[in-house]
């Protein structure tokens, strides 16, 4: 199967809360919503994730490539759009974000 490795992203990034692996980037950030009592972030794109199919799934799991934690959502019929909890992100340093 092979290793998988990492980028590192350049300027404010969204980063692995648990291994501190760059995920994203805010100008990829669609929206901030609450489902289910928890903030998740919906971003255009990520980095340094890894997509788990299901067959005959709606929604395939994101695992970050630096520690393997399931840290979102893909929903299939929307390619655009991955949904990262916002518990598992740390975010941009110096931003609003910043946990």
């Amino acid at each position: 199967m092979g290793r998988a490795f990492g980028i590192e992203l350049e300027g404010p990034v969204y980063t692995c809360k648990w291994c501190d692996t760059h995920l994203g980037v805010p100008s990829d950030l669609i929206s901030k919503e609450t489902e289910d009592g928890c903030l998740v972030y919906v971003f255009s794109r990520l980095f340094n994730t890894i997509l788990l199919a299901e067959a005959n799934a709606d929604f395939h799991d994101i695992y970050c490539v630096g520690c393997s934690n399931d840290i979102g959502l893909y929903g299939v019929s929307d390619p655009n759009c991955f949904r990262v909890l916002r518990s598992e992100l740390q975010g941009p340093e110096g931003s609003d974000d910043e946990v």
